[in-house]
């Protein structure tokens, strides 16, 4: 895999490419269930297999479309999103629209952030 910028990540929710993102970050995570018990002589026992898994994503941009703040706004929180790499790897599932915020500075582009959580199963397909 060869370098390359964060612009060419593209993010898609529900579908359609939301205009205006700058950064996108993505955290994995995998609750794992502590088993330890006195047998383990002090020593944190953990099982194989996490209690849940969870893919969050962070998101932050410009104000190029009210789509984002519109399906916050009418409830509209759970959609299908992908995120696709130059390379083509892939990141797919469904997600909730956690939070959503704007920022309107006084001689500066309105900007925006949004948190947005896996609900059910998240594919990563490999690219090239």
């Amino acid at each position: 895999m060869s370098a390359d910028v964060g612009r060419n990540v593209i993010f898609t929710w529900g579908g359609v490419e939301i205009e205006g993102v700058r950064e996108k970050g993505i955290s994995r995570t995998g609750n794992a269930i502590d088993v330890t018990s006195d047998e383990n002589d002090g020593k944190r026992a953990l099982l194989t297999v996490s209690a849940q898994d969870e893919v969050n994503i962070s998101l932050s941009g410009v104000v190029k479309s009210d789509q984002l703040a519109g399906d916050w706004a009418s409830g509209n929180r759970t959609k299908p999103f992908s995120v696709t790499y130059p390379t083509g790897r892939t990141i797919a599932g469904t997600a909730f629209l956690q939070s959503y915020n704007e920022t309107a500075p006084h001689m500066d582009a309105i900007t925006w952030e949004a948190e947005l959580l896996s609900s059910g199963p998240v594919t990563e397909t490999p690219g090239i």
